[in-house]
């Protein structure tokens, strides 16, 4: 029910305390609204009833908590990593749907959260999810301890990318080079028969002086 408004001013020790707390209430509350939240709940008399106000504004009623909720529970089961999404955006939009539902009053362990994230990453990260699978007590392996892991691997493999660059570009710096000679040999053996070719076509053209 919450906190209701005496008819006149309250005299006694309870009574006054109540009456401070709920006034303490409501100027937290209000402090933090935009100009257009507080014309909203400007009518409201309680800490309460601006709180219900503003719950039911942004959440809406029970059917439709509980309509958004399937929305963020589908957008949970359907997180996956993006193949050029590094570690941390992927772990904060996991975040930001986690938030939703719990925001809108459901609980959601860590533990699905942590096998969620190990479900939902790219083939780069098979070698170290099974790793983490077999080192791991899943069940009590944090959010923030997952999120480590992961960032220190993804930075392991990231630095090793310029090398294997780098040795790609040698064998193909030699398959060119080997290419380029086997061009020049073949047009060298061209140039000698072309030029065997004149010789013997003068040769033969003299015959006929």
């Amino acid at each position: 029910v919450g906190y209701i408004i005496p008819s006149t001013p309250p005299t006694d020790q309870a009574g006054k305390k109540a009456f401070e707390n709920n006034a303490k209430a409501m100027n937290a509350i209000l402090c933090g609204l935009s100009e257009s939240e507080f014309v909203k709940v400007m009518q409201c008399d309680t800490a309460k009833e601006i709180w219900d106000k503003l719950r039911t504004i942004y959440e809406g009623d029970d059917k439709v908590r509980k309509a958004k909720l399937q929305t963020h529970r589908r957008k949970f089961e359907s997180l996956k990593m993006k193949d050029e999404e590094d570690v941390a955006a992927y772990l904060l939009r996991v975040d930001e749907v986690v938030n939703a539902i719990r925001g809108l009053g459901e609980k959601i362990e860590e533990p699905v959260i942590v096998q969620k994230v190990l479900r939902s990453l790219p083939l780069r990260f098979d070698a170290k999810v099974s790793a983490i699978e077999e080192m791991k007590d899943l069940d009590k392996l944090s959010m923030d301890e997952l999120h480590g892991i992961l960032t220190a691997y993804e930075m392991r493999t990231e630095s090793n990318k310029p090398a294997k660059k780098e040795a790609a570009f040698k064998v193909s710096k030699k398959k060119a080079i080997k290419e380029s000679e086997a061009n020049d040999e073949s047009n060298s053996e061209e140039d000698e028969k072309e030029a065997l070719f004149i010789r013997k076509l003068k040769k033969g053209s003299g015959r006929y002086k």
